[in-house]
């Protein structure tokens, strides 16, 4: 249903397919009105039938079209969209260095590690946008939406980390920077200093799991853990996603290294684990802590240079941003029945 040229407009939008389909309609070059007529044209009518209550309900908020058989195929086309976009995004991610947008002109002499990450301090960063060379990369997100690292970019500028800080690109968002400018979101992360002594004096593993709350986007637990070995404590958090996203969204995993001699945290890493549908149900099975291998894990930030503890509450809701029981387990003022 989506050809290459109509793939590549959606790939490229920094909004989601719903929120430019109408638009590309439109005002897009003749060949991509022709491709997605054709896409809006093909689906068929037992599938806008078969459109669940919620899905019509979605369809008549998010489309400005009056007619509602136009609306159930914007939205089917949509969100086939997205979620091609998200399986080639994950797909691509696995190839670390090898795949785009490493092999861009704008990127020339840029060092990329073993694990595809290059140097963030490289870039000017504008908003969630990493500029160079007249042009605008963006990290990988770790959940769909292209504004997932937005937060987590802020609280490493404001931390002072940009400078130790490695980072994944997003293998299908980039373009020139006139056209693909960063943005700028309100919001406030909280974040609340642990209790370091009692982390520090840990003998047995601490683990807890939480199911998610009302307005935490759609995922099924997290898990998180505090390892402690003999001079450092491992935390461990990780978000899954429910089993009918498996194909398009990873999990969000966290980790850092407490040294309890210096009192600092030593390494902090944020990573997306890919899972098949019987991969994250073995995982589902257990816990965080005992998850060994499962999937493959891609990093999409590191940074090995000792920082102070107190800001891994505020990095930690900055990277898993929508997810409240992380917020509220940091010490932000979350309502309990969120």
């Amino acid at each position: 249903m989506i050809g290459h040229n109509l793939f590549e407009a959606f790939a490229r939008s920094y909004e989601p397919p719903h929120w430019i389909i109408e638009d590309l309609q439109r005002d897009a070059s003749a060949d991509i009105r022709s491709a997605l007529r054709a896409a809006i044209e093909g689906v068929s009518s037992d599938a806008v039938a078969a459109l669940d209550q919620e899905s019509t309900a979605q369809a008549e908020i998010l489309f400005r079209s009056a007619d509602p058989d136009q609306r159930a195929r914007l939205y089917i086309v949509s969100q086939d969209a997205e979620g091609l976009i998200e399986r080639t995004r994950l797909n691509l991610a696995a190839q670390l260095g090898a795949a785009p947008p490493y092999n861009h002109s704008a990127l020339r002499g840029i060092p990329v590690d073993a694990e595809g990450l290059v140097p963030l301090s490289v870039f000017d960063l504008n908003g969630d946008a990493l500029c160079i060379n007249d042009h605008a990369f963006f990290v990988l997100p770790p959940v769909p939406g292209s504004n997932a690292n937005y937060w987590l970019l802020q609280e490493l500028q404001r931390l002072d980390l940009v400078d130790s800080v490695s980072v994944r690109l997003d293998p299908l968002l980039y373009g020139s920077a006139d056209q693909l400018g960063g943005r700028f979101y309100r919001a406030t992360i909280y974040g609340q200093e642990l209790d370091w002594n009692r982390i520090r004096q840990l003998r047995e593993v601490e683990h807890g799991s939480w199911t998610p709350g009302k307005l935490s986007r759609r995922y099924l637990k997290t898990d998180y853990a505090w390892v402690p070995h003999e001079n450092e404590v491992d935390f461990l958090c990780e978000e899954l996603p429910v089993s009918a996203e498996a194909g398009i969204r990873g999990s969000r995993y966290l980790h850092a290294i407490y040294d309890k001699n210096s009192h600092q945290i030593t390494h902090l890493d944020g990573a997306i684990r890919v899972m098949s549908v019987d991969e994250l149900a073995t995982r589902a099975a257990g816990h965080v802590r005992k998850s060994g291998k499962v999937g493959k894990r891609i990093k999409t930030f590191r940074t090995d240079r000792p920082i102070q503890p107190d800001a891994l509450g505020a990095i930690a809701q900055a990277f898993y941003f929508w997810n409240y029981d992380v917020a509220r387990y940091f010490g932000a003022p979350v309502r309990a029945d969120l």
